[in-house]
């Protein structure tokens, strides 16, 4: 769906030129490295002897979504109006995706079997919280209703029951107090977070839940007894064997692998670990070629400071969220994941925004510094010392 949503903004903009110019300098660069990496791609799954066509197609789809999607749209977000508007559409997907994630609970409730929807969108949660503690005053949000809905999408974060969005959650709203300007952010994650730790202990214990979720954070412990690790790890062992035979190219897009899977049935997929993934289908050259533009764009955009405060704030919002986001995807087979590779394709285009944003977004000059209050006194002469005959 946001690919689509991509597509359409981009159609609605046939007329103006200017959206469809090629970019110059650094953008230009990260641009042709990316006209690179698609034509490989192409060229080199053109024929691959017993692998069918809809299985390269599956492949495909997943790496060109982060491929294509940071170029297609990064030009339409060219003004603090754009980005206020970016900011409410991600609170609003994020509270969208809470809200699925809590009617199903309503619907589905149970201790002894409890729900989980692998499907929804929670990893983008994280986003909306450090959006309220970032962009409270540009969402036109106030305090009481910026906490209503915080902590309502850390109800539905926690009954997911994802350990690896628990995790992402705390590292990027600690990353988000350090790299906040001042103490309003580490105030306000005070006064959220103390409040709804407490509150979810006690209502959680009372509907019997708060065991459940101890023993999902806490069976990280006891993974070697869990049939499913056990699982993954055979997949995972059996992507590693398949990119021994093929280091260098890979055994190309659409290649099937499975261990503990029938055939038909590839389990490779949920191995959770998405280089596995990668070096098995693509090798080191086309891993290194996948990953090489979108991990550029990352540090040329987000590891430098800009004069304007606007973009510096977004800067380092995303710096709180966006590289902490896709390290735990990669570990986690998201980047194998269609979804999960166009939001990513999403965050990298917001970066490129930053980027082309620098040269074309004035700096507003310093704000005056407020007269005082204070009526200067009057200064009285210094009295003549004579001195010592």
């Amino acid at each position: 769906m946001l690919f689509v949503a991509i597509l359409v903004v981009k159609a609605l903009r046939l007329a103006d030129p200017a959206a469809y110019a090629l970019p110059r300098g650094t953008l230009g660069m990260l641009l042709g490295l990316q006209v690179l990496t698609v034509i490989y791609l192409l060229l080199v799954s053109l024929h691959h002897p017993g692998i069918e066509t809809g299985d390269v197609a599956r492949d495909l789809r997943i790496v060109f979504y982060f491929l294509s999607v940071p170029f297609l749209c990064y030009k339409d977000i060219d003004s603090p109006a754009a980005y206020a508007l970016l900011q409410k559409y991600i609170v609003a997907a994020c509270l969208a995706v809470a809200t699925l994630m809590l009617l199903e609970q309503l619907q589905g409730f149970s201790v002894a079997n409890p729900l989980r929807n692998v499907r929804l969108g929670v990893w983008a949660i994280p986003f909306g919280v450090v959006s309220l503690l970032y962009f409270r005053k540009t969402l036109n949000v106030s305090g009481p209703k910026a906490y209503a809905l915080t902590v309502y999408m850390l109800l539905a974060l926690v009954f997911s029951l994802n350990r690896s969005q628990y995790l992402q959650l705390m590292v990027s709203v600690l990353l988000a107090v350090m790299l906040a300007a001042g103490s309003d952010v580490r105030r306000r994650v005070v006064l959220i977070f103390a409040p709804a730790a407490v509150a979810g202990i006690l209502v959680f214990a009372s509907i019997g839940y708060l065991d459940v979720l101890t023993n999902r954070v806490f069976s990280v412990e006891r993974l070697d007894e869990d049939s499913s690790y056990g699982a993954r790890i055979q997949e995972m062992q059996g992507q590693m064997d398949s990119f021994a035979e093929s280091p260098v190219f890979g055994k190309g897009a659409g290649f099937r692998s499975w261990v503990m899977g029938e055939n038909g049935f590839e389990l490779s997929t949920f191995a959770h670990n998405s280089w596995a993934f990668y070096l098995m289908k693509f090798g080191i050259v086309g891993t290194v070629m996948i990953m090489l533009p979108p991990l550029l764009i990352l540090l040329l955009s987000l590891f430098r400071r800009y004069a304007h405060p606007g973009l510096e704030l977004h800067r380092r919002y995303l710096l709180a969220t966006a590289p902490i986001y896709i390290f735990i995807d990669s570990l986690s087979g998201g980047l194998a994941y269609a979804p999960k590779t166009a939001f990513t394709g999403f965050l990298l285009c917001y970066c490129l925004s930053l980027i082309r944003n620098a040269r074309a977004m004035p700096v507003p000059p310093p704000a005056p510094a407020a007269p005082s209050l204070r009526p200067d006194a009057q200064r009285r002469p210094l009295p003549r010392v004579l001195p010592h005959a």
